[in-house]
């Protein structure tokens, strides 16, 4: 996979780099932050102050050392470079010498009175230590008398007067490093990383056990679930998520085998009922039997073919239709049918177009089924009225037996009908609803005044929010 990275490799290493900046930055900074506010500040009368300019050491000690050299006679002495020079000229406080070894002369080029000075504290050149010059009346002068490893070999060095600029620091950090004891930070750093490898594997673990439950979860192991206890807190909103996700599938697979289980059930009736009539080919009403079948049997394939079509991902919900056009234009369908059924469409013509956003084939079904009952509702001789409002809204009227008041919620739950009696497989209202819930309308009934049913469809129009299903 492009770009994939170990979690447990990136979490080891931002765990030794974290331990890496804590030495390597935060110590030094701690050093130098004490050496500037210790938290024992030297007292000078009643005046407390830290030892900034002791910081500047390093930048002289480096310039000293490397202005060593060995004359053709091979006897050492300072020469001192450019760069040396222009620090002097900045800093022109600053004393420095150079003894042979503990016991031995300075070198030629060491400051005179700075060597009288060291020759009047004895054998003493080997350890670190602080002096004055004179009378100095500084209030105190920065000074170091220390042995050091050189290019001449390991000699005593003395500095005296020298006092910090901020670029000082990058040579006290380079001489921190420097100092280091490195041959113990190696197997360190090495116990650093391989402890930090173990503890991420270790609080990973959770999260390991959760996918491997994850990935034995298939079409027939929908019920398993990500156990949460146990795991860490910034996993656990994940592993919720992935939970519902799980129990929405579940849902939907569980909704989709009861609907195919029910739907093969119920058109099991009608074929059934289709093979029958063929059998008796001689009766009368054979032809007119079999067309009715047939019609039932189109009617519930092509909702089914509307709901299947707009499962697909993809399924594009974004085209403007005219509603009034395509309600006119279902009617007009129908009107073939209506000699045969003695009963009248009354449409109540809409000039101005009324646009809404969806699935035109889908919408002609939701219509097409809702015509078709109130039709068969409708008494012989009576009349359906279709009308479409401007805020969208479709009526379909009929003056049948109507919808009792406990019955106007479940006839909308598949498979639904009032009695065995009842004809059809009790599936339309309910595709009907769910198209509807996909183009973000909803569906309902009301009773007809005088008698009958009212159904009802509301599509948001083109631009407006969707509204809320029922």
């Amino acid at each position: 996979m492009k770009g994939a990275q170990s979690l447990s490799f990136r979490l080891t290493a931002l765990v030794s780099l974290a331990v890496a900046f804590t030495y390597f930055l935060v110590i030094p900074a701690a050093i130098i932050l004490n050496e500037i506010f210790p938290v024992e500040a030297e007292t000078v009368g009643t005046h407390k102050f830290g030892r900034l300019n002791s910081l500047g050491f390093s930048h002289a000690q480096d310039l000293v050392v490397e202005a060593l050299r060995r004359d053709a006679d091979g006897a050492a002495y300072i020469d001192v470079t450019p760069e040396f020079g222009a620090y002097l000229a900045e800093n022109p406080k600053v004393r420095f010498a150079v003894f042979e070894s503990a016991t031995g002369p300075a070198l030629r080029g060491s400051d005179p009175q700075l060597v009288a000075t060291v020759d009047a504290m004895g054998d003493c050149r080997k350890d670190r230590m602080s002096f004055r010059i004179g009378d100095d009346t500084e209030l105190h002068p920065e000074s170091l008398l220390f042995t050091y490893k050189t290019r001449i070999g390991e000699v005593p060095i003395a500095l005296y007067g020298y006092s910090f600029h901020w670029t000082d620091l990058l040579y006290y950090v380079r001489d921190q490093f420097n100092d280091a004891p490195w041959i113990y930070f190696a197997p360190m750093f090495v116990a650093i990383v391989t402890l930090s490898w173990l503890t991420v594997l270790r609080g990973l673990a959770p999260l390991t056990a959760a996918a491997q439950r994850i990935g034995s979860i298939d079409i027939n192991a929908l019920d398993r679930r990500i156990v949460c206890e146990g795991l860490p807190l910034e996993v656990r909103p994940f592993a919720q998520a992935v939970n519902d996700a799980l129990a929405r599938v579940e849902g939907g697979v569980a909704m989709q085998r009861r609907f195919s289980a029910n739907a093969a059930h119920e058109l099991r009736t009608p074929l059934a009922i289709l093979r029958a009539r063929l059998e008796g080919a001689e009766e009368p009403t054979f032809k007119n039997d079999l067309k009715r079948d047939a019609g039932r049997l189109a009617a519930i394939v092509e909702q089914l073919l509307a709901s299947a079509r707009l499962d697909q991902p993809g399924a594009a919900l974004t085209v403007d239709v005219d509603l009034a056009k395509t309600v006119w234009q279902v009617v007009a369908d129908f009107s073939l049918l209506l000699p045969a059924r003695e009963r009248r469409l009354e449409f109540e013509d809409h000039d101005q177009p009324i646009f809404v956003k969806g699935d035109r084939p889908a919408i002609e079904s939701v219509i097409a089924n809702l015509i078709d009952n109130a039709l068969r509702m409708e008494p012989e001789g009576g009349a359906v009225a279709v009308r479409v409002s401007d805020d969208a809204i479709i009526e379909i009227v009929d003056h049948g037996a109507g919808v009792a008041p406990e019955d106007k919620e479940m006839i909308f739950e598949p498979f639904w009908r009032r009695n065995s009696r009842a004809s059809g497989a009790g599936l339309g209202l309910a595709i009907a609803k769910e198209l509807m819930a996909r183009h973000g309308g909803r569906i309902w009934v009301e009773d007809t005044p005088g008698g009958g049913a009212t159904f009802k469809l509301q599509f948001p129009k083109s631009g407006e929010s969707v509204a809320t299903p029922i």
